[in-house]
């Protein structure tokens, strides 16, 4: 062999073990989880490019990432202008690389299922997997707890149980005639995240979202992210308040499911917006991200964050125009199993005290109950923690909510009201109970009925607008009348009436409402009953 094909076999061989070493560094550094969805993306076709440039800095124009053509092929990420500060000396020396992405746009739309693109992308790439519930939302009747979203747990030796009568299809929805028709609004996002030895820069860019979410969010997004443990560790130490101990003890790290995969590293990411503030960490896993606890959110409580988000939970809160004692909404998100993504999401708002503008719903309510007073103005609110499962396919649980309307009126410290049942989002639909309790039917002169009795009113028609059988309400409230008429003036008559199989007339058999969330705060002792009655997993921002 001669010297030259000696030379250039050693060249080549050089070549091999440099790109092999810069390989593992780059595995080290950057991580391998980052580089197999990054090679994914771009052997599937999703990551395309116009011009690419090496100095003075590697420069990318035109960056975009794309669904795959088989789900439609929708630009998902666009960029005018990507930079890579010397990538080759950082992997070679273990310093940051700072990549900078300008005039971005990042697109947030949905698909006829109200599903994000988004979602379907990194599920593509097998970048994340649904953790699903076992059973779909139960109905919620009269006398039954409150059931949330179902764990799931494989057992395959399980016996089979009897489902619960459903309201709604457990399928994914089939009509899209909510998203069909969205329309987005884009706002500013500017980003800073730190993964392992990259440095991320997002500036003068934009995020397109339905226009309902960006009303309720407000403009200029702020996102600040950590990935890996020294980089959690140094976001910890530039945040005041935050401790990163959840994670430094590889020890106490969730162990691996088949659910919800095994952890590699912890993730902390705090999102500002005009609006609101929202605070995330927990563990990327082989599936996707398992939370270390629930997502805490803090909303700046506008008319927007009413009549798009706690009208689709409460529909009697759609009217509210105002809070009392602050601004800011605080609440936690729960998804299944602490995973994401998932088929269901519990979302837990803490007791709130709030102004309801005057609407026809509690005009008629109140007309009802004979409170004339509350009839024609905006009344003072209370409500007890709210809390909702919200599943994937557009169902909404909604668990019992209490609320505590007005005060001093007469002998009566409020109107008590309860509320719960489910809300299908898709199709627009109601089937929702209004509960009336003892202690309001006491008001009215009703006496003496048991604690937990509860008179169900039922309501349809739409979250906009909620239909009360106002009718039945009546005919319900009359007969009470007279069944508390009978057996405290005449208790031997109920016995001969139910001799003759007619109704019974006492109170052995009642309806009731399902169990309290927390506690009822306008009956909380002192303080600390009433942070109790606020739910111990809150996290306040």
């Amino acid at each position: 062999m001669s010297f030259i094909s000696r030379a250039l076999t050693l060249v080549l061989l050089l070549l091999i073990a440099g790109a092999v070493y810069v390989a593992r560094l780059a595995v080290l550094y950057i991580g391998a989880d980052i580089i197999q969805i990054g090679w994914r993306l771009l052997r599937q076709g999703s990551i395309r490019c116009g011009r690419l440039s090496l100095r003075p800095h590697v420069a990318v124009k035109n960056l975009s990432l794309l669904q795959p053509k088989a789900a439609g092929g929708e630009t998902l990420f666009f960029a005018k202008l990507s930079t890579i500060e010397s990538p080759l000396v950082g992997l070679l020396t273990g310093n940051k690389i700072v990549v900078a992405i300008q005039e971005a746009t990042v697109y947030m739309q949905l698909d006829s299922a109200g599903v994000p693109h988004w979602l379907g992308l990194l599920q593509a790439v097998d970048a994340v997997k649904d953790v699903k519930a076992t059973a779909p939302p139960p109905v919620v009747q009269p006398g039954n707890g409150s059931i949330g979203c179902q764990e799931s747990v494989p057992d395959s030796t399980a016996a089979p149980q009897a489902q619960p009568r459903r309201r709604f299809s457990s399928n994914r929805l089939e009509s899209n005639k909510q998203h069909a028709n969205l329309e987005y609004k884009r706002v500013s996002l500017n980003a800073d995240i730190s993964a392992y030895i990259l440095r991320l820069y997002l500036q003068d860019s934009f995020l397109e979202l339905p226009e309902h979410a960006a009303l309720i969010l407000g403009d200029c997004i702020d996102v600040k992210g950590a990935l890996g443990m020294p980089n959690v560790a140094l976001h910890a130490d530039a945040t005041p308040g935050y401790d990163s101990a959840w994670c430094q003890d590889y020890s106490s790290w969730p162990a691996a499911a088949c659910t919800t995969g095994t952890p590699r590293y912890p993730i902390v990411l705090d999102a500002k917006a005009e609006h609101c503030h929202l605070h995330l960490q927990g563990w990327r896993t082989s599936t996707g991200l398992l939370l270390q606890q629930p997502i805490a959110l803090s909303q700046h409580f506008t008319p927007a964050f009413a009549k798009y988000a706690m009208r689709q939970v409460v529909p009697l809160l759609g009217a509210a125009v105002g809070l009392q004692g602050g601004s800011n909404v605080h609440m936690t998100v729960r998804p299944l199993e602490l995973h994401l993504p998932a088929n269901c999401y519990t979302v837990r708002i803490q007791p709130m005290k709030m102004i309801v503008g005057s609407n026809a719903f509690l005009s008629s309510l109140m007309g009802l109950l004979k409170f004339s007073k509350m009839q024609s103005s905006n009344v003072e609110a209370w409500t007890s923690t709210v809390q909702a499962d919200i599943f994937q396919n557009g169902q909404v649980v909604s668990k019992r909510m209490d609320l505590l309307l007005g005060s001093s009126l007469g002998a009566c410290k409020g109107v008590h009201v309860i509320m719960w049942g489910q809300i299908d989002t898709v199709n627009n639909v109601l089937d929702m109970t209004l509960g009336i309790p003892a202690d309001t039917l006491a008001a009215t002169g009703i006496k003496s009925l048991p604690r937990d009795y509860v008179l169900p009113v039922p309501v349809t028609g739409t979250p906009q607008s909620p239909n009360v059988n106002w009718s039945k309400a009546v005919a319900q409230l009359t007969e009470l009348s007279i069944r508390r008429q009978v057996t405290k003036g005449m208790p031997w008559l109920s016995s001969v009436i139910n001799t003759l199989g007619g109704p019974k007339l006492d109170m052995t058999e009642y309806p009731t409402a399902p169990s309290l969330v927390g506690q009822l705060p306008w009956e909380a002792q002192d303080a600390s009953q009433e942070d109790t009655a606020l739910g111990a997993d809150l996290v306040q921002l």
